[in-house]
């Protein structure tokens, strides 16, 4: 039997190991995790102490073997991985799904002194501390979970806001909408760029921001180190280049998820997602290759996440500032008020009127229609095709 051996246990590692074991079944297949698998992106209930492990269980029962530890170094022409531990394992095609880390931007004086939220002690720290004020640094959407999970411990979350929240996720109304909404419950923003973090307090253009806990929530850092290592070609210098199915520059290794660059299907060029809906379709996408499958799967960036007071928020391909960066003749179309949600854009090209992005803030799930206008993006549809009656669609 032929070995595949996959790093990392994170939502694309388990994916990859369960594509693998439903079309790959003379392989064994080996998932090497630092950490028993669970739900990344709900560290916020793990902050009020309720279960997010995944079990492993079931894709146990398919074959699938878990060997806990860290990998050390990757040795290319022997084909094998080396763990910290000593053990040795042999690989015929090699998955890594090493994820990322929080990233602590050095232009910030004394960043190392703040933790992240990312890995079950972070949550843990959150709540065994019970801090009265948590300062956190970034405005993405971990930053609005830890503001989340201060207030679910009774503690007062300060946003500091460089530019505007999750400004790649919505338009810029959104983003003042959504800050507006999250102030009446109890969220502090304060709009300045962070220059020091001391003991206990944070300097962000002459204010002093002092708290008990100091988050860094400015994005995250691909964890490229085995890659960039074994020699593996990189993209922007901090990810690992791959195709449109995972395969980096070396043919029997391949790399998804937070790790690795994916493929705009607006665009069709390399972006960087790192979101768990992208790493599962990139599994899928490695897996089939293995096959023998020469197709890939379109990557579309989708988010659905909900914050405290009953607040949604969506967002589908680009928004327009994005956009106009990318050289599309960008027009928005407000469908605020309409089945799109109470706070609503659809973005579209104007030469061409396809539809190239979508966001909205609403107090209801939109689900369906937030996935309508996913499936709108990858297969290019038009404008006029998703307009509400309303607002003069057909």
């Amino acid at each position: 039997m032929a070995d595949l051996v996959i790093v990392g246990a994170g939502l694309g590692g388990l994916a990859a190991a369960w594509d693998a074991a439903r079309f790959l079944p003379d392989y064994k297949i080996k998932v090497i995790g630092d950490e028993p698998p669970y739900v990344r992106h709900k560290l916020r209930v793990a902050v009020a102490g309720k279960d997010i492990m995944v079990p492993t269980k079931h894709v146990e029962s398919l074959g699938v073997e878990f060997v806990w530890g860290e990998v050390e170094k990757i040795r290319r022409e022997q084909r094998e991985v080396v763990l910290k531990s000593g053990q040795t394992l042999k690989y015929d095609y090699l998955i890594l799904a090493t994820g990322s880390q929080p990233s602590r931007p050095k232009r910030i004086e004394g960043i190392e002194k703040t933790m992240g939220f990312r890995r079950l002690e972070d949550a843990r720290r959150l709540r065994e501390e019970k801090p009265s004020t948590v300062a956190i640094i970034g405005a993405s959407f971990v930053a609005l979970h830890v503001a989340d999970s201060a207030l679910a411990v009774g503690a007062e979350p300060v946003i500091i806001v460089r530019s505007r929240l999750v400004r790649k996720s919505l338009e810029p109304e959104l983003s003042q909408i959504l800050e507006e909404r999250l102030k009446e419950i109890g969220v502090k923003f304060v709009h300045a760029t962070p220059k020091r973090v001391g003991d206990g307090v944070v300097e962000a253009d002459g204010q002093e921001v002092k708290a008990d806990l100091i988050v860094a929530a400015a994005g995250v850092d691909p964890d490229i180190r085995l890659a960039r290592e074994a020699g593996l070609d990189l993209i922007w210098d901090w990810a690992v280049k791959v195709d449109e199915q995972g395969r980096t520059s070396d043919p029997n290794i391949f790399a998804i998820g937070d790790v690795a660059n994916c493929y705009s299907p607006v665009t069709n060029e390399p972006e960087y997602l790192g979101i768990g809906t992208a790493a599962t379709l990139m599994a899928f996408n490695a897996i089939k290759a293995i096959q023998g499958s020469k197709a890939a799967v379109k990557t579309p960036a989708y988010i659905k996440d909900a914050f405290m007071g009953g607040n949604f928020v969506f967002r589908a391909g680009l928004v327009s500032t994005e956009a106009e960066k990318a050289g599309f003749n960008v027009e928005r179309v407000d469908v605020s008020g309409t089945e799109f949600g109470d706070h609503a854009y659809i973005v579209y090209d104007k030469d061409t009127r396809r539809v190239i992005g979508f966001s909205s803030v609403s107090s209801k799930d939109i689900g369906p229609k937030a996935i309508e206008m996913e499936k709108a993006i990858v297969i290019k549809r038009k404008i006029d095709q998703v307009l509400p009656e309303s607002v003069g669609g057909g």
